[in-house]
């Protein structure tokens, strides 16, 4: 059924220099997602003519800005705070002026440079964003100063390019998918962020299908959990306001390669009677819509 949720660890992970959750949100899954979009701005960079001696090198650049930016994804995803390291901080801010080498591109290919600039400032947007929180954070705390940003005019254009007319235009096929590329790793940490600072606002929790019963749920997320690990689920009903809030434990977690998710069954943990009744008519009065949708 479509429901609001949020899932979250019970306990976050201990003698941390940053705060986190436990969450494992680098699974196997999302690796090999981040893996192929990789090798696939490569095998098409090294396919293009015109201009590759500019243009290969602003994607190489590129690459090596995103990998960095995911790096230190993983290490606050661990509780290790990039900024704790000379080199690294050094790093993150000297990225703050954005790609060194697309402006080499702009007078010979200013449609180029355009596109360009655009998978920059969703990049740079994120990063603006690490930076604050890893400035304002402690082993206590993940602090986060506002929502990252959504409807980036990147995102408009980018979905055109997958039209069959550009499927063999090298350009347009590395733009792709270092733009693909590049989302892997910012909605990896879209993911930590949210998890720190969603809680207390449901309304903006995603409507989400999810295997519902009184006893447990089941979801598909790109993140892993600890198995037999306790989590927190919250479950959110708008028409009523109403949040529910279960202490879970982890049964089961498979891989699905079709989707490239991880599915995590949850049962809870000695739920409450009031809690699980009204959790009970809001998966009747769902089944009741479905009848209602197939009958009319």
């Amino acid at each position: 059924m479509p429901v609001r949720y949020f899932i979250v660890p019970a306990s976050p992970l201990e003698d941390c220099e940053i705060y986190a959750t436990g969450v494992d949100y680098f699974p196997e899954t999302v690796q090999n997602k981040i893996n192929a979009y990789k090798f696939t701005v490569h095998h098409w960079a090294h396919r293009i003519q015109e201009h590759a001696e500019i243009l290969v090198p602003i994607f190489n650049e590129m690459v090596e800005y995103m990998e960095f930016f995911g790096d230190s994804t993983k290490m606050i995803a661990q509780g290790r705070n990039p900024l704790k390291n000379s080199q690294s901080k050094l790093r993150l801010q000297s990225h703050l002026q954005g790609f060194k080498r697309i402006k080499q591109i702009h007078a010979s290919s200013p449609k180029t440079y355009q596109y360009l600039t655009m998978i920059e400032e969703k990049y740079l947007a994120f990063l603006r964003s690490m930076l604050w929180s890893l400035e304002h954070s402690s082993p206590t705390q993940f602090t986060v100063e506002k929502r990252l940003p959504q409807g980036f005019k990147v995102d408009e254009v980018m979905p055109l390019f997958e039209a069959p007319k550009f499927a063999k235009i090298p350009l347009i096929q590395t733009l792709s998918s270092v733009y693909n590329y590049m989302n892997a790793y910012l909605e990896v940490f879209r993911q930590i962020h949210d998890d720190n600072s969603l809680r207390q606002h449901p309304e903006e929790w995603p409507v989400r299908t999810a295997n519902v019963s009184a006893s447990g749920i089941a979801v598909n997320l790109e993140k892993r959990f600890p198995n037999y690990s306790n989590v927190d689920v919250l479950l959110y009903f708008p028409e009523d306001e109403q949040v529910l809030q279960f202490e879970g434990s982890i049964v089961d977690i498979r891989s699905d390669e079709k989707t490239q998710t991880e599915r995590i069954a949850i049962n809870f943990e000695f739920p409450d009677g009031a809690l699980q009744d009204y959790l009970q008519t809001q998966i009747q009065k769902q089944e009741v819509k479905e009848c209602m949708s197939i009958l009319f």
